[in-house]
């Protein structure tokens, strides 16, 4: 399996992607949100260009920090303001990132299982320059889970937080990673055309799944 491949010029790219997106949406979802600062630009654009069915989606999220819901850092917190209450989204499973790790978890795995049993709609993920996806790192002990859906995880930057873990990841039918920024040009090559052991480059994770498109600006795609 290949991934598939889309690049986007650096000045239209939050708009451009907003628009595939939109029209990758499920009829019934779930559809997954992911934080960071690329997804950040595209959840505004979203918020305008997505028919009207995404209110009636359930939502869930790939990860969280352990912080409140008001927290600056709260990828809840960034995607209401910017793309769930602008469109009055209200079926929202939320990662209850002020509540113990562990125990936060569980819980989330509880509320999320009869949805991924059934299989995710759409799953939005981004990837940092160390090829994480959610908040799995490499070396995380998360990447080996192949049953548990959610799980507790310490960060590098210090933090705790909450992921899913592959078999909710994969359980989508359609994968689209949002990847800005020449910083992060490598780590596309390395994921696209290497080998690597998921343990070592996370997001080889999804090298196998039917459906994963890479969209990715100029910048990101330089060093393919």
């Amino acid at each position: 399996m290949s991934f598939s491949v889309e690049v986007f010029p650096d000045a239209s790219y939050a708009t451009d992607v907003a628009g595939v997106i939109s029209g990758r949406l499920p009829e019934r979802g779930p559809l997954v949100l992911t934080g960071g600062t690329t997804a950040a630009k595209i959840y505004s654009h979203l918020a305008e260009a997505a028919p009207p069915h995404i209110s009636d989606l359930d939502v869930l999220f790939s990860d969280e920090r352990s912080v409140p819901p008001d927290h600056q850092e709260s990828n809840f917190k960034m995607a209401s303001e910017l793309l769930l209450g602008p469109r009055s989204i209200t079926k929202v499973h939320r990662m209850r990132g002020e509540d113990p790790p562990p125990e936060a978890a569980a819980a989330y795995e509880r509320a999320i299982s009869p949805l991924v049993e059934h299989g995710l709609g759409l799953v939005l993920l981004g990837m940092g320059a160390d090829a994480h996806v959610g908040a799995m790192f490499p070396g995380s002990p998360a990447l080996g889970h192949t049953e548990q859906l959610c799980a507790a995880v310490d960060r590098p930057d210090g933090m705790q937080g909450l992921t899913l873990t592959p078999p909710a990841m994969l359980s989508g039918r359609t994968i689209l990673l949002l990847v800005t920024g020449a910083a992060k040009a490598a780590t596309v090559n390395r994921v696209i055309n290497g080998d690597e052991p998921i343990e070592r480059c996370p997001a080889r994770l999804l090298a196998d799944h039917p459906d994963v498109t890479f969209l990715l600006d100029e910048a990101a795609a330089s060093a393919l």
